[in-house]
């Protein structure tokens, strides 16, 4: 028996370093680092490592004896290769890799190890206690490497060794140190590009089938000590360098009676710091009055989320989702409305049961509940999830296709690595063509009614009884040639980014050629359609006349369509469409009918009102960010080329086509209504 008097550990929640918004605190990483140094502290060094070039040059000047990885889709293949290159340095380097990537049943973990044999352990679920087992083991005896470490899994002469631990057994009391308040965030929360995450909670009882948190393992909820999650909230915004965005990483944030006091401590902040600004958090699915005070509470730039995925009662029922009720959601949306709060949700295309007919009715009942935005999103087969498994894929006809994850690709260790999603194609329920022609409507959901650019339009629609979704699948089908165009070049670059397996997607962008292009040129699609759009203005007014032309074909026998307000909404559009992202700031003040204000602001009161005063305005703080974001990629003040336009709109110039509006004065409201709060259209 070898006995270790100290152990060096490097701990690596890897990133690629393409793009800023992939950048978050290594949170993971760093509750295993503190978990073994509060028990180890004197026999261990460890080091916490987000970037691949920093991780590679400590492994050539000190290479440690235990590397442990994080495993993520948007990191699987990054991380491999860093054990591949740890073992290349050093063979006896203990690799151990841990994350919800992966299927867990024996024999997907033994066929995962064998097949990357450089890992020597897979810590599966949770990983605080299994991976400082396996140091106390390692501090014992470093060779041979122990077999039976509880919730690591390893393959040793071709025997997978695993002892699951039982997750019913552990305590509704998270007893784990605080990776904050013992400082091993605090160089990562000093760097601004760093976001900060917070963890109140963990586990989901919701059991959604293509979600990771629907494991069986991971349904209890076990919750962090109340004291110190308020102490971190306070730690971070002492320490930390001021960081607009937090994200709160709990499956059901607002699911206990005591979020509300993390509400207030982050209020709390907000109001003694100027920061943050925006705060990420996925509320509970059946807590909506206390959602709506949470969402009151932090204000600012959060919004009201209630994620439907899809409204058809059989789909829910097979994704997990059927104790989630359409009724339930209608009350937590109406509780937004009534104060006047934003409120989103997420639907999702390629669900168990989900036909092309059922998933329009979905966007079109999700305007009926009056979401504010309404993002749709391809199906990602995640590892470990009950939709990905072989049973799941023989029973709803599942076929799967890849395609590069956007920013997740670079030269590491002299190495092209690049990561794939593994999305759903085609069900027994809609085939590959029926979901692929949502690309387009998608799209244009985003366009006209997220970003705000048709959504004058869109709510006058609604007032006359049409919905704004199925006139959006019209525009889909339109004749007018230069749209026709548009829509079909979007529907070939959608099917053209597909692969029909991961060997082919693997071998294509090995090549460099390939690769070059892939690093260089590669964007969201929904980037390079947004950027087609704002390229030739015309193109803006060509969508907004068509749309006309499909309402007054829509608008029910009944409903009396006011031809000079459709002609306002019309110029209006025309006029916030920025055909010049170096416009100065301005502001400009235009008389706007009662009738409309009330169905651009979302105010009853304005309709008896005959005219208000709104204004049209491009602010300093927008102007200001396309000078510094365009001018560096521009000669001059030329327009901007559609790759240009790609890169600036994934840097978060989506809002800035659009000139900004709000009511210029109360003044001429007084004797009418009670005065309000300056309204804004984002």
């Amino acid at each position: 028996m070898q006995t270790i008097n100290n152990i060096r550990i490097y701990l690596a929640d890897l990133v690629y370093d393409t793009i800023d918004s992939n950048f978050t605190v290594p949170l993971n990483i760093a509750y295993i680092a503190a978990s073994v140094h509060a028990k180890f502290a004197n026999q261990v060094e460890i080091r916490l490592f987000k970037f691949p070039k920093d991780l590679e040059i400590a492994l050539k000047k000190a290479p440690p004896d235990v590397l442990g990885l994080s495993h993520y889709s948007w990191n699987s293949r990054l991380s491999i290769s860093m054990a591949e290159t740890a073992k290349t340095i050093d063979p006896n380097i203990v690799t151990v890799m841990g994350g919800p990537n992966i299927r867990t049943s024996s024999s997907d973990l033994q066929s995962f190890l064998v097949t990357n044999e450089k890992i020597d352990y897979y810590v599966v679920h949770e990983g605080e206690e299994p991976f400082t087992s396996l140091i106390e083991q390692l501090l014992q005896n470093r060779f041979p490497l122990p077999n039976d470490v509880l919730g690591c899994a390893r393959v040793y002469e071709n025997k997978l060794h695993y002892i699951a631990i039982d997750s019913g057994e552990k305590s509704r009391e998270m007893t784990q140190p605080s990776p904050y308040l013992t400082g091993w965030l605090d160089s990562f929360i000093s760097d601004p590009r760093m976001t900060p995450l917070f963890e109140t909670n963990r586990g989901c009882p919701f059991g959604c089938t293509y979600c990771a948190w629907g494991a069986a393992a991971l349904s209890k909820v076990r919750r962090r000590c109340i004291e110190e999650i308020l102490a971190e909230i306070e730690y971070v915004g002492e320490k930390s360098a001021g960081q607009p965005v937090w994200i709160f990483c709990d499956a059901n944030f607002g699911m206990l009676p005591r979020d509300v006091d993390i509400a207030k401590k982050i209020r709390e902040t907000i109001d003694k710091k100027g920061f943050p600004s925006r705060v990420t958090l996925w509320h509970s699915k059946n807590t909506g009055e206390r959602n709506l005070e949470i969402v009151k509470i932090i204000g600012g730039m959060h919004e009201g989320y209630v994620a439907i995925q899809s409204t058809d009662p059989q789909v829910l029922r097979d994704s997990g989702r059927g104790t989630m009720k359409l009724s339930e959601f209608k009350k937590v949306i109406d509780h937004y409305r009534e104060h006047d709060l934003p409120v989103s949700t997420d639907l999702l295309i390629g669900l168990p049961g989900e036909t092309a007919k059922s998933h329009l009715r979905s966007i079109c009942e999700a305007f009926d509940l009056g979401f504010d935005k309404i993002n749709a999103y391809n199906i990602r087969l995640l590892p470990g999830t009950d939709y990905e498994s072989a049973e799941s894929r023989q029973r709803y006809g599942i076929r799967s296709k890849f395609r590069p994850i956007f920013g997740s690709y670079g030269i590491v260790g002299g190495k092209r690595v690049f990561e794939m999603e593994e999305s759903v194609r085609e069900t027994k329920a809609m085939t590959e063509q029926e979901l692929d022609n949502f690309k387009v409507l998608h799209t244009l959901l985003g366009f006209c009614w997220n970003s705000g650019h048709l959504k004058p339009l869109l709510k006058y629609a609604q007032v006359l009884g049409v919905n704004p979704g199925n006139l959006l699948h019209q525009l889909t089908l339109t004749q007018k040639p230069s749209l026709k165009k548009l829509f079909s070049q979007m529907r070939i670059d959608s099917q053209s980014e597909w692969f029909d397996d991961s060997s082919s997607m693997v071998s294509y962008y090995e090549d460099p050629e390939n690769f070059i292009f892939l690093e260089k040129n590669f964007v969201k699609l929904y980037m390079l359609f947004l950027a087609r759009i704002f390229e030739d203005f015309k193109t803006i007014i060509d969508i907004n006349d068509e749309l006309i032309l499909l309402l007054k074909d829509n608008i029910p026998s009944d409903a009396a369509c006011d031809t000079e307000l459709l002609e306002y909404f019309s110029d209006l559009i025309e006029a916030r469409a920025c055909k010049d992202l170096f416009q100065s700031p301005f502001s400009k003040s235009l008389s706007c009918p009662g009738k409309a204000a009330s169905i651009i602001f979302q105010k009853t009161e304005y309709e008896s009102i005959p005219s208000i005063e709104i204004e049209i305005f491009r602010s300093k703080e927008t102007h200001a960010f396309c000078v510094s974001s365009l001018k560096s990629k521009q000669n001059n003040n030329e327009k901007p080329t559609l790759q240009t336009l790609m890169k600036f709109l994934e840097a978060g110039g989506t809002n800035t086509f659009i000139y900004d509006l709000r009511v210029a004065t109360q003044s001429e409201l007084r004797h009418q209504t009670e005065p309000s709060e300056i309204s804004l259209i984002n």
